[in-house]
């Protein structure tokens, strides 16, 4: 059977042939990516994530928990405070662990199975763990993550229901990724890691698929960019759309990150090739805060390409736009992930999108599954008593997380100033939430 992939350098075109899937080309150093080689497919079956099997890398064994398919819902409400007529949002909230990341986690999952692989291990800054670990659960494989600090408590959370050995490393992504490099080395693990296995890209595309086939092909689409992998993968699956005949045209992209986080936006707005070199990213929108972004220089490709743009919006921004989406539209959007609807605010979008351009922003994660949120709602209503209940059950899950332990050796951890009685209230507390995730 001949390969619907080809493994190749984006930038010497070496094909790669060592099994694994790598991001790294053994020649040059450069990204590693998988090129369609098919000329012409045909999707078949319901609109969820494998219906794309036919431009998907193949694998033997498919784990799935239902991903995919998730709704374009037209954001009417929305749009009249905004002054855009066309406005719809991609709910990726709904997906089985609340984040457009189990489309890779799925694809990724697979693929070890198919290779027979009993361990995986994986960077994250949360939600492509909590994915992964959910999938490596249903079948049976060893999930061995790798965080930064200050992980969102919702998704550390996930990550220990999944049942997922949590490692925690340094204060950036960068550093967990190193590390988690470093195992895969060391322990032969399959790794998952979202910058260091092509396969997420692959995962991702299909959102661009299921946008087109739900309601065409739209003027505008916006994604907020952390390593700018989600950018790139959005584009990649246009461009094949548009090389294997399923559209003629395709829409502009454009790119938003944090203020305090923004490398491939400020690289753009200076008209560099490359994402502008940062010492730390300062956001509360952890999903995005990544200060060396690996697939940066795809993102500004893409951005280019398609005649699009990128911005940068404020933390405040973001969570008053979660506010509104979920207020006026029903979804509950973590910061990140209201980035792209806060970005309509801006003069800059403003004056460059038609007031009846149809545009279509992707909502990447709940925000059940951050802390940040909480904080926010909790300083702005003056309760210090609901903040500090958040405050003290995200210091227990932080405990818990460093290995076994017990109600007493947690309370003598925290100190005196609380009594033991409601150091088990708090775990109960946990136990009830954890159990209904």
């Amino acid at each position: 059977m001949s390969p619907s992939h080809i493994l190749e350098c984006i930038d010497c075109r070496t094909e790669n042939t060592s099994g694994n899937p790598d991001t790294v080309c053994d020649q040059c150093g450069g990204l590693l990516e998988y090129r369609l080689v098919a000329d012409k497919v045909r999707f078949t079956g319901p609109i969820t994530f494998w219906r794309y099997r036919p431009v998907l890398p193949r694998v033997t064994e498919t784990v799935s928990l239902g991903e995919g398919g998730t709704p374009l819902q037209r954001a009417d409400r929305l749009a009249g405070s905004l002054h855009f007529k066309n406005l719809y949002l991609k709910d990726e909230t709904r997906n089985p662990t609340n984040s457009f990341k189990d489309r890779s986690a799925a694809l990724i999952a697979s693929d070890a199975k198919s290779r027979g692989y009993d361990n995986i291990v994986c960077a994250s800054n949360g939600n492509h763990g909590a994915s992964i670990s959910a999938y490596a659960a249903k079948e049976d494989i060893q999930c061995n993550l790798v965080v930064p600090s200050g992980v969102d408590m919702g998704k550390l959370a996930q990550m220990l229901m999944y049942d997922a050995k949590i490692v925690q490393t340094g204060d950036s992504i960068e550093e967990a990724i190193a590390r988690a490099r470093e195992l895969e080395s060391e322990m032969d693990w399959y790794q998952a890691t979202t910058e260091l296995n092509p396969l997420s890209i692959e995962g991702l595309k299909t959102i661009s698929y299921e946008l087109v086939e739900q309601n065409n092909v739209p003027d505008y689409v916006i994604s907020a960019m952390g390593s700018g992998a989600t950018l790139h993968a959005l584009w990649k699956g246009f461009k094949e759309m548009k090389r294997l005949g399923i559209i003629d045209t395709a829409p502009r992209m454009i790119g938003v990150q944090a203020e305090g986080c923004s490398p491939i936006s400020k690289a753009f707005s200076e008209g560099s090739n490359k994402p502008v070199k940062i010492n730390q990213g300062e956001t509360e929108a952890s999903a995005i805060r990544v200060a060396e972004p690996i697939y940066g220089k795809l993102a500004l490709e893409a951005l280019k390409e398609s005649g699009g743009f990128a911005v940068s919006v404020s933390d405040e921004a973001m969570l008053d736009a979660g506010k509104e989406i979920a207020r006026n539209e029903g979804i509950f959007a973590e910061p990140a992930s209201s980035a792209p609807v806060a970005s309509l605010q801006t003069d800059y979008i403003k004056n460059r999108i038609d007031h009846d351009a149809k545009i279509v922003c992707l909502v990447t994660s709940s925000g059940l599954k951050t802390d940040d949120i909480l904080r926010n709602v909790t300083k702005r209503k003056k309760s210090p008593r609901l903040g500090s209940r958040l405050a003290t059950k995200e210091r227990i899950l932080r405990i818990i997380n460093q290995g076994p332990t017990y109600g007493y050796a947690i309370w003598k951890t925290l100190g005196a100033d609380m009594t033991i009685g409601a150091v088990y209230q708090h775990l109960t507390d946990l136990e009830l939430s954890l159990i209904h995730i």
